[in-house]
């Protein structure tokens, strides 16, 4: 009974066309008012982040890591299963059509990225004229909206749940199934090795969060750029079909999938905001909690170093992923979400593809899961007043435990439901708080 009732209020709401186009309104609204920043400031953006994002805020105030090391986590975060299994499952549902709307998606999804971190970076930043000690984030900014103490309790709970469960639980399935597929390591000692890697990154505090993560990204990006490259020069021949095919199957679904399987514009757009907001979390404003807690006095630059993180998500990652699936030819058959990667590479690299997979994905569940431990660790702190934070650590940790020995269900459509209640939120938060961002921009200016 209780599952009936989630799984309806989750197609009922969660997948209703009328939220999927409101997600889509205010990214375009988001990008309108903000006179097109992830266009116009595109290539400042990789310059601060690559030159000038590492300076420390001249506050004074103690931060939990540099704007940079924001900068860092949130394309951890971004960079992960979802750009993989996710992205694969929306070319096999969606056709490959849906590349070509993720793509488009993923620079609207920059506006949003870019306004909730300068939303988050510029409250903290006033919160701080009161009090040293802050705890910065989207619970900051929600806090000024009508109800606003209330919803910002409702979105620390429910970004507390959806970490728990999608940022810890499942990245930690992924990895124990992947480890125990190839391996044949029992999941009881994969949980035990989890528990315990947990309990020393989470009891180091945010410090050793940071240093973990740091070290994680670069093995992952390059284990992956050198994979997917030779990938795409195995299949170098149909590249400019794949191109050709991505580009005219978005508006005729028919060149892909034929007249027969009722495939639609409207199904494949819907299905690619989807999967984009999974994958990057762009408008989840997880990433306003990174840059809420670095102290810096510099909401425009940090906003744009943010939305970079979306940019490297979406339309370069989950686009190299596209691309070699739909080259690859796999993307019609049985195979769908990891499986088909799996399938992809191994025609490559032979059964050295299933390892080569296994082991992104290993590293993609570990690039998520530790940052997620600071983000969850954030909300706790919010929701208790800033006790029991050690307690957490425990409670962390057994979440990581069981998700690495159970089979999650119906868990997934709860989470589902958290992610449109902090979508709802934020981007409330956000329409609403346009006016604000723009006057403050104008000042910095």
């Amino acid at each position: 009974m209780l599952s009936e009732v989630v799984n309806l209020f989750r197609e009922t709401i969660c997948f209703s066309p009328i939220f999927l186009g409101f997600i889509a309104l205010v990214a375009v609204i988001t990008t309108v008012s903000l006179k097109f920043v992830q266009f116009r400031y595109f290539f400042t953006s990789w310059k601060i982040a690559l030159g000038g994002s590492k300076e420390v805020a001249k506050t004074g105030t103690k931060s939990d890591m540099s704007p940079f090391q924001a900068f860092l986590n949130a394309l951890n975060v971004g960079i992960g299963n979802g750009c993989l299994a996710g992205v694969a499952t929306a070319i096999h549902t969606g056709g490959p059509g849906a590349a070509f709307w993720m793509f488009c998606a993923g620079f609207l999804e920059m506006a949003l990225r870019f306004a909730e971190v300068f939303l988050s970076v510029s409250f903290a930043k006033l919160a701080r004229t009161t009090s040293k000690a802050v705890l910065g984030g989207p619970f900051l900014y929600i806090d000024k909206l009508p109800f606003g103490k209330t919803l910002a309790y409702v979105y620390a709970a429910a970004c507390l749940f959806y970490g728990l469960i999608s940022g810890n639980a499942m990245q930690c399935n992924s990895i124990s199934s992947a480890i125990q597929h190839t391996t044949g390591f029992p999941s009881w000692s994969v949980a035990a090795v989890l528990t315990a890697f947990v309990i020393y990154v989470m009891f180091g505090g945010a410090k050793r969060i940071v240093k973990v993560a740091d070290a994680i990204i670069p093995f992952k990006v390059a284990l992956f750029f050198i994979s997917i490259t030779i990938v795409l020069v195995y299949y170098w021949a149909a590249l400019i079909p794949a191109l050709r095919l991505i580009f005219v199957s978005a508006f005729c679904p028919q060149a892909a999938f034929g007249a027969g399987l009722g495939m639609s514009v409207q199904r494949m757009m819907s299905t690619s905001i989807l999967r984009t907001v999974n994958a990057s979390e762009a408008g989840l404003g997880t990433a306003g909690v990174f840059y809420g807690n670095t102290s810096s006095s510099n909401p425009f630059n940090d906003g744009l170093t943010g939305m970079l993180s979306t940019f490297m998500s979406i339309n370069v990652v989950a686009m190299l992923v596209s691309l070699a699936l739909v080259a690859g030819g796999m993307w019609n058959g049985t195979y769908d979400g990891a499986p088909l990667v799996i399938q992809t590479y191994q025609s490559v690299f032979g059964v050295a593809g299933g390892y080569i997979v296994t082991v992104l994905s290993i590293i993609f569940g570990l690039g998520v899961f530790v940052p997620y431990g600071y983000i969850t660790r954030q909300c706790w702190l919010y929701l208790t007043g800033g006790r029991f934070g050690q307690f957490f650590t425990f409670v962390f940790a057994g979440v990581s435990c069981l998700g690495a020995l159970m089979k999650i269900g119906l868990v997934w459509s709860i989470v589902d439901i958290a992610v449109t209640c902090l979508l709802a939120i934020n981007l409330s938060a956000i329409l609403l708080l346009l006016p604000f961002i723009r006057k403050q921009i104008a000042l910095e200016k």
